[in-house]
Formats: C-alpha cells, sequence, structure tokens
C-alpha cells in the first residue's frame, strides 16, 4: 500500500490540553439553549456546526422490496445516478443500516437473513441467518441475532461468531463504544444488558417502562415510564437519573450529540426537552397535539414529529424551538427523514419527495417510488470507480473528484481509547469527528473531521476551527 500523503497546513502539533480546551469550548457551545451571534473574527461552535452541516453531500438509495438492483439519487434535486450500484438483492423486509466507511448497506431478507451489499463492487454477501434482531454501531459494527440468542458482529469487513449466547433476546438493540452490544431484554423485571465478543455480558435490572431511545455512541439509555423518564449508564458508572413529568411520556429521541432528550407526552400537545447532565426538564417545543413517534435530523437542527392522529409529520425548526411546517404523509420506518444534506425526504401520494424543510420548496421527486424502501446517506460513488463516503456542496459534480477524500487531522496518537474518546468528545460538540484505524504498522489512529471532496474545502473547514490541523489523504 502506497503511503498516505499529509498536507501540513500550520505550523505546530495540536497539544493535548488544548484539544480538550476545543472540546470543552465546543460543548459549552452546544448546550446553549439559544444559538449566539457569531462575530466575523470568532464563530461559535453551534455556527460552526451549521457551516460545516450545509457541505455534506446527500444521496438517496432506493430499494425495490419485491427485489433488484438498488438505485442511487443525488439530492437535493433526486437526480437518478445510472448504475452507479450493482448487486441484486432478493425480497427485502427492511433496512438495518448503512456504514459510509466501509462501503456496506445492511439489508434483512423475507427469509430472515442479514445481508450486505458492497456498494463499490456490488458483492452480496450473507452475515447471519435466522436473524430476529440486528443493530449497527457508532464505529460501523454490525451486530446480528439469531432465535437461539448467538450474537455475529461484522468489523472491518471481519466476521465474527461470538462464543456465549446472550441472555435472552433483546426487545431493543443498540451498538455501542468499543464494539459493545447494548439491549433490552423484556422480562419480568426488565433488564439492561451489556455485551462483548470477550467479555462476559452483564445485566441489571431496570424499571418496567415503554419507548426506549439511546445516544448515537450508545452510552446512555432513556426510558419512559408512567410518570417521567429514567436515564441509564449501560456501564453503570453512574447511578440511574429520574426525571418526573407532568404526563406519561410517549416517545423519546436523543439529539444527535446526546446532551438533550426531546419526549413526546401522551395527553399533552407539544415536546419536552430534558437535559441528560443535569436531570430535568430544560424546556419545550409547542405543537397542536400529542406527539406519537419522533425523528431527528443528524446534524441536529430538524426534528419531525408524528401525530397521535392521521398521516402527516410536524416539521420543528429546534435552533428557535418552533413548529415551521407540516406535510401530509405516512409515516413509516425509512420515511419522512432528513437526509444529511439538510433536505426533507417524503412519500407524497405514489412518489417520493424531497423538500426543504425551511422553505417547504419542492426541490425533486420520484414517481412511483413510494413502494419502495429509501436509504438517506452522504455516500457517493468516486469519479474512478468503487465509492466511498462524500462531502460537498450540493451543487458540486455528482462524484467525489479526483482530489477527495481528504480529512482535516486534528490529532494522532498511539493510543486507540484515548483517540476514541476525543472523537466522541467533539462528535458531542456537534463536529464531524472520526478516528481513523493505522494503515501501516507505524501509523497512529488519526482524529479527522471529514472527508472532504476537494483540498480547498478541507482547508476552510480547518481555518474556522482557530487551531492548528493538518490536511490528510489516505492511499495516496
Amino acid at each position: 500500500m502506497a503511503s498516505p500523503v499529509v498536507y501540513f497546513v500550520r505550523r505546530g502539533h495540536l497539544p493535548i490540553h488544548r484539544l480538550l480546551l476545543l472540546a470543552t469550548v465546543s460543548l459549552w457551545g452546544c448546550r446553549s439553549q439559544a444559538p449566539a451571534v457569531a462575530s466575523s473574527q470568532n464563530q461559535d461552535p453551534q455556527h460552526l456546526r451549521w457551516q460545516l452541516r450545509a457541505r455534506i453531500a446527500g444521496a438517496a438509495i432506493r430499494l425495490d422490496a419485491a427485489g433488484g438492483v438498488a438505485r442511487l439519487y443525488r439530492l437535493p434535486r433526486l437526480t437518478e445516478i445510472q448504475g452507479a450500484i450493482r448487486g441484486r438483492l432478493p425480497a427485502l423486509e427492511r433496512v438495518v443500516g448503512i456504514d459510509v466507511e466501509s462501503e456496506f448497506l445492511y439489508v434483512a431478507t423475507v427469509k430472515k437473513e442479514l445481508l450486505a451489499l458492497d456498494l463499490g463492487s456490488g458483492r452480496v454477501d450473507t452475515v447471519a441467518t435466522g436473524i430476529v434482531q440486528a443493530a449497527l454501531g457508532p464505529d460501523g459494527t454490525l451486530y446480528a441475532v439469531d432465535a437461539q440468542r448467538r450474537v455475529i458482529s461484522l468489523s472491518r469487513r471481519t466476521r465474527f461468531a461470538w462464543p456465549r449466547p446472550l441472555d435472552g433476546l433483546p426487545r431493543d438493540m443498540f451498538g455501542s463504544t468499543d464494539q459493545r452490544l447494548v439491549g433490552i431484554i423484556p422480562q419480568d423485571p426488565p433488564r439492561l444488558l451489556v455485551a462483548a465478543a470477550d467479555q462476559p455480558p452483564t445485566v441489571r435490572t431496570i424499571a418496567a417502562g415503554g419507548d426506549v431511545a439511546a445516544t448515537r455512541w450508545g452510552d446512555l439509555v432513556a426510558i419512559a415510564q408512567d410518570s417521567g423518564v429514567t436515564l441509564y449508564d449501560p456501564l453503570g458508572r453512574r447511578e440511574p437519573a429520574f426525571v418526573p413529568l407532568s404526563d406519561a411520556p410517549r416517545a423519546l429521541a436523543f439529539s444527535p450529540s446526546g446532551h438533550r432528550i426531546y419526549v413526546a407526552r401522551r395527553n399533552t400537545p407539544g415536546l419536552a426537552a430534558l437535559d441528560r447532565y443535569d436531570p430535568r426538564e430544560l424546556d419545550g417545543v409547542a405543537l397542536p397535539a400529542p406527539a406519537a413517534a419522533l425523528r431527528l435530523d443528524p446534524q441536529g437542527r430538524w426534528l419531525l414529529a408524528r401525530p397521535a392522529t392521521g398521516d402527516s409529520a410536524w416539521i420543528v425548526d429546534l435552533p428557535i424551538k418552533q413548529q415551521t411546517g407540516a406535510i401530509a404523509t405516512a409515516w413509516q420506518p425509512d420515511l419522512p427523514a432528513i437526509a444529511p444534506d439538510g433536505m426533507l425526504i417524503y412519500r407524497h401520494r405514489d412518489a417520493v419527495v424531497a423538500m426543504r424543510p425551511d422553505s417547504l420548496r419542492e426541490m425533486g421527486r420520484v414517481d412511483g417510488g413510494a413502494k419502495d424502501l429509501w436509504v438517506l446517506t452522504s455516500w457517493l460513488p468516486r469519479s474512478r470507480g468503487g465509492g466511498g463516503p462524500a462531502r460537498a456542496d450540493a451543487a458540486e459534480a455528482d462524484t467525489m473528484g479526483a482530489e477527495g477524500p481528504l480529512y482535516v487531522q486534528v490529532s494522532t496518537s498511539q493510543n486507540p481509547d484515548w483517540s476514541g474518546r476525543l472523537a466522541q468528545d467533539l462528535t458531542r460538540a456537534g463536529l464531524a469527528a472520526r478516528v481513523l484505524p493505522p494503515q501501516q504498522a507505524d501509523d497512529g489512529y488519526r482524529v479527522v473531521l471529514g472527508p472532504y471532496a476537494t483540498r480547498a474545502q478541507a482547508e476552510a473547514i480547518g481555518r474556522r476551527l482557530g487551531r492548528p490541523f493538518w490536511i490528510y489523504q489516505p492511499g495516496q
């Protein structure tokens, strides 16, 4: 493998204490209840988050539920990219998830098989059979559980059968950091399960409840109960915290950073917003009637709420905590949803429509697409075969371009745990951070933002950080 190219942009290395200071300041900015006004000299982290978000490309993958070849559409206009995805799939039951980094799309078939479609090559592989539950973790690890409680995991294209079955079949299951599986076992009383392939599982009794939600990283689980919400740390590092509410909670959703929990109540119109660090009710969002389900934008700008009655979705602008629109649509597991580029994608009669949630302006539609399954993603094929994650303006070319992908590197370390914690802190602060594993024996674990399509885009993002940074291009 050729050595990676690293472009040094600013002189000096970013010390650990300065990186932690950056994460702390960003976290403080994200916890502010109202967006701050940025000056031309110093942009606050929340404003930076929206600028980063605006440069994320969006795409939609269309899957025929009856089986066939997947089709790729570029957002915002839902323009089909002909022949971008190969590989024929059988009849499908649902989509488990997509790992953009490894370029795998995971689907469950009507025959209870879990399949992995390689978006780059078009190859379709069977991961597990007889599955009853599956989840994709934040690091791209896939978990599948069969009827005998046996677990199969897939990480970095390596499949592994766990030596021990689970203590029970989880009703709700989430992937966590460090390749851990977190689940709720619906017994009497219910139990919180944490398991890993190389460790004995831990099981704790929890209070009975209803809807369950977890943070993106699986480090906190929220359970709706009759008179409030209970927050559990799966690893038991903190005691459970209970947040009382005046009305019984019905649906839960964490913000992408994990700082807030939005709660719909059974009889009270609107949403309550809870603070996970200082467990209490902060404020809320007014809605015309009680909501039955919630779905958040991956970047934290928009929230979609399904009314308790009728086929429609309310659009909530979270920075101003107001409902700004509504659409008539059926609420299904895949749609309506907000794509990575900020477009609202939803079904309207027999079509699938792309709309700007701020202006309710229709940008594109696919007639006849309502009967199919849809996956919203940032993955786009590169110009020279293969595929990969794309970050670019929606108006730019349909492919990554010869320069990409490039990353804004903020740190490199031989300690994977330290790098993982730093990336997690930056992600909670609203930055699109990740850890790139070593490509060679003497390489380190890189904490990066991105990827981006061109060096100019990457440098523009790096300059906004106000800290030394490097431009990193793997595989060159």
